[in-house]
């Protein structure tokens, strides 16, 4: 990924706090085409030893499977927050621009056992669930009704090798501007003002 030296991001505890937040990407792997095959697909991530590592599920008839069984190198991208940006609200002349947050993780695919699938099941539920009034109980369903559904998916780690990221927050613009970028976004659509947040929260982290 092209990532400009005013918007990349290393620090690894803020990249793994993102992903947490945002546990839904897109899973790229390259078939016999000349085209990858993609699935959008929820995840559950974490870390074992300083690696870092994402496990998730897919269903069996998709066209991916047969790649990722082949142990093939794979691709998971996550977005966050994004937005068009106004130049009309700078101090000066310039161009406008689009902020986003994207992360790309690169890995070796490792297909779960049945046990390790079952265990990336819960542990998915259980965060979903996590602040819900009455979250629902993995462990309460019929056992035949889990099995029924585990016989139609395929479960599989990322032992991510290389991680990118790049939160592209108007970083680059002075104070005045990026005040007045902010209140502008807040005034937009819902993609602007939670962009707006995360400008927010960024420069009370970091500048």
């Amino acid at each position: 990924m092209y990532i400009p030296s005013d918007f990349e991001l290393t620090d690894q505890a803020i990249i793994f706090a993102f992903l947490q937040q945002h546990s839904f990407g897109t899973l790229i792997v390259n078939g016999n085409s000349e085209l990858p095959i993609v699935s959008h697909l929820p995840f559950s991530i974490y870390q074992k030893n300083d690696q870092l590592i994402l496990e998730a599920h897919l269903a069996k008839v998709n066209d991916q499977v047969p790649f990722l069984v082949s142990g093939r190198l794979a691709k998971m991208i996550v977005t966050g927050a994004h937005g068009y940006v106004s130049s009309s609200v700078y101090g000066h002349v310039n161009v406008p621009t689009y902020n986003y947050q994207a992360v790309h993780l690169s890995g070796k695919v490792e297909i779960l056992t049945r046990p390790e699938m079952l265990d990336q099941l819960k542990s998915l539920v259980k965060n979903y669930e996590l602040n819900r009034d009455q979250p629902i109980d993995f462990d309460l369903w019929p056992a035949q009704m889990i099995d029924h559904y585990m016989e139609e998916i395929v479960g599989f780690r990322l032992i991510i090798f290389k991680t990118e990221a790049a939160f592209k927050l108007s970083q680059n613009r002075n104070k005045d501007d990026y005040d007045r970028i902010i209140a502008d976004l807040n005034q937009g659509n819902i993609n602007q003002q939670v962009l707006a947040l995360e400008m927010e929260k960024w420069r009370k982290e970091r500048i």
